[in-house]
């Protein structure tokens, strides 16, 4: 299954389990309602309706009745979105609250350096946003978890077991699981999930303690109004139980489904399933397996790699049907046995790197539904060009990744346009006129490499407090309306980065329901700015936009016109792309990639243009260096 496959079953999913749990919420909703009206005539000294009926007593009082209801549904939303903002401040507050610790770039720890380095090659293949890394030093279980609310806010942890157990084909098959948590979308999903669960608890719990002995404060022997508040707290906890149960059910068959689809595509990303199913064999011969030892385990069992506590209705299919799933000849009957030998088999591997990198500025044969096809998919191959560009990065650039203050600072470097007019007028608006060594090393960064430098600083940026943060996104749109001239590609750099703060601060759902139809005006806004910024004559800027456009809206495509002052109409197109369909999402990368190579070829520039507009269309495009080779072999 592709990405735009797993994207639109990942909405047909959500939009199914929301109807489930707003199903039940209303179910809780409608019986606390009756509940109630059933003793309001007591609490008010009358004789209770001879008619018990839901219809009868809402007849007897409509507008009451509605109240009531609202009351009652208030309660539950509220404590639902109040338990969703734990995760406002994204996935590294989760994982702090279990323990874990930051693992910086720069670590002397070999093990944590190697796990850096394949979170930080992961990121690289799959071009989404380089997560904060964190290991839970306190757990000696194997076991791991990506939480936030999308991307942008996203942070890995894995358990100090996993770390010294798992070797680097097992980690990486682990932290490809977890990659495929990001990239699937589950991790706004999990958020939700845990407030929904929260507000159907919540009417448990307060009906628990209002039944504790004295609730009322007076000392009062239980008369008319206690009487009856008595037996409706009696009916929250029963039924606010009965509501959480069947939310667990829910959940814990979402989850079951979410993580088969897990393991299915860490598989597909490293073609190597030996990774993922040695990991899950030494979860089995553990002592506790993955158990996490930590007091809120509990809260996040269900975004765990393996299952973290133990509980009635598992969230996580059982390890040997999982194992049994990625090698259909396992004998499920010897896993503990296979687990322990594993355990005692483990012997240190070396962290080889790739010590050369295919960076140079080679002209790339690409095909449009070729790479449309590779959206959301990490190859080996893209593993290893991953590898090679980690390594090319300049060793300067980890001392700015780990600071907040040079970070922000070498990210305002890297966006600000080479037309020297323009780049003076941006510079007038920062609030440091002398960027120190942050602007020649930006300008010694090849360009190529800027894209991947630039989202290495993400991680630091996410640590700047709300009001820096909204500073710093107001400061990147004035930089965006300084002067039409700056090209597409640094236009885009900037986008990224603005999108993924509003990202962070807003969060979102990555894709809609719009058609291409729908949005025909912002598509022939954004085809003709790539056509005509990256031509160098207004034929080749014509023959450029037919060749996309003509792939996206083959019969009533808009004609090209002259679109001056392009940015804020290019910022507010995009914002309206975003939200097509995952399958006219596809098509959209086609025809760009049809524009930007209408000579039939594209240049690692060119590449890179293109995997940050994707990038702003929330669609993870992997690096496509390879793609020269590939169309060779295609040819021969």
């Amino acid at each position: 299954m592709d990405f735009y496959a797993r994207q639109a079953a990942a909405r047909r999913a959500s939009r199914f389990w929301l109807g489930a749990f707003v199903a039940t919420v209303a179910l809780v909703v409608v019986t606390l309602t009756w509940i109630v009206l059933l003793f309001a005539p007591a609490a008010a000294g009358a004789a209770p309706a001879p008619d018990l009926g839901l219809v009868a007593q809402i007849e007897e009082s409509p507008r009451v009745a509605l109240q009531v209801a609202l009351i009652w549904l208030f309660v539950i939303v509220a404590a639902s979105a109040w338990r969703a903002l734990d995760f406002r401040d994204g996935g590294g507050a989760a994982a702090i609250a279990l323990g874990g610790t930051r693992v910086d770039r720069d670590t002397r720890d070999p093990r944590l350096r190697r796990l850096h380095n394949i979170v930080e090659e992961m990121s690289i293949a799959s071009g989404v946003t380089m997560p904060e890394v964190y290991v839970l030093e306190r757990e000696s279980g194997i076991n791991a978890f990506a939480a936030g609310r999308n991307p942008a806010d996203a942070a890995v942890a894995v358990t100090r077991g996993a770390v010294e157990r798992l070797n680097r084909e097992q980690l990486q098959g682990v932290i490809a699981h977890e990659f495929s948590h990001i990239l699937n979308g589950d991790m706004r999903l999990n958020v939700r999930m845990i407030g929904w669960l929260f507000g159907l608890t919540f009417i448990a719990l307060a009906g628990r303690f209002m039944l504790r002995p004295g609730t009322d404060g007076r000392g009062r022997d239980r008369g008319s109004v206690a009487g009856w508040l008595y037996l409706v707290a009696l009916a929250m906890l029963v039924i606010g139980w009965l509501g959480a149960l069947a939310g667990r059910i829910l959940q814990a068959a979402l989850c079951r489904r979410r993580e088969h689809l897990a393991d299915a595509s860490a598989v597909q990303f490293t073609r190597n399933p030996e990774g993922l199913k040695g990991a899950l064999l030494k979860i089995a011969g553990v002592d506790r397996h993955g158990r996490l030892a930590a007091t809120r385990a509990p809260e996040v069992a269900h975004m765990l790699f393996a299952a973290g506590v133990e509980r009635l209705l598992a969230t996580h299919p059982p390890l040997a049907e999982r194992i049994r799933a990625l090698d259909p000849r396992f004998d499920t009957s010897a896993l503990e046995r296979l687990g322990r030998q594993a355990i005692a088999d483990t012997t240190p591997d070396s962290d080889l790197e790739l010590l050369t990198s295919r960076l140079q500025e080679e002209r790339i044969a690409v095909e449009p539904a070729a790479v449309a096809a590779a959206v959301g998919r990490i190859e080996p191959r893209e593993l290893a060009e991953a590898a090679g560009i980690r390594l090319a990065l300049p060793a300067w650039l980890h001392e700015f990744a780990e600071s907040t203050g040079l970070a922000r600072t070498l990210m305002l470097e890297l966006l600000l346009s080479r037309d020297e007019t323009v780049r003076a007028q941006q510079r007038a608006l920062l609030p440091v006129a002398d960027s120190g060594d942050a602007g020649r090393l930006a300008a010694t960064l090849d360009p190529h490499l800027r894209l991947p430098a630039l989202l290495q600083l993400f991680p630091a940026l996410r640590t700047l407090p709300r009001e820096d943060r909204l500073a710093l996104l107001r400061l990147c749109r004035e930089l965006a309306r300084v002067d039409a001239r700056i090209d597409v590609y640094e236009f885009c750099l900037l986008k990224l980065l603005a999108d993924s703060l509003r990202d962070e601060l807003e969060g979102g759902a990555p894709h809609g329901s719009e058609s291409l139809a729908s949005l025909a005006d912002e598509l022939g806004t954004l085809f003709a700015v790539v056509a005509t910024q990256g031509a160098a004559t207004a034929l080749e800027a014509r023959r450029a936009y037919e060749a996309g456009i003509s792939r996206v809206l083959p019969r009533h495509r808009p004609p090209l016109r002259a679109v001056t002052d392009w940015p804020p109409l290019l910022d507010a197109a995009c914002d309206r792309l975003a939200k097509l369909h995952p399958y006219a999402k596809r098509v959209v990368v086609e025809g760009l990639v049809a524009t930007i190579s209408h000579d039939g070829y594209m240049t690692v520039t060119e590449v890179d243009l293109l995997r940050t507009l994707c990038a702003i269309l929330q669609l993870p495009l992997p690096p496509l260096l390879g793609a020269a080779d590939q169309a060779a072999a295609r040819s021969a």
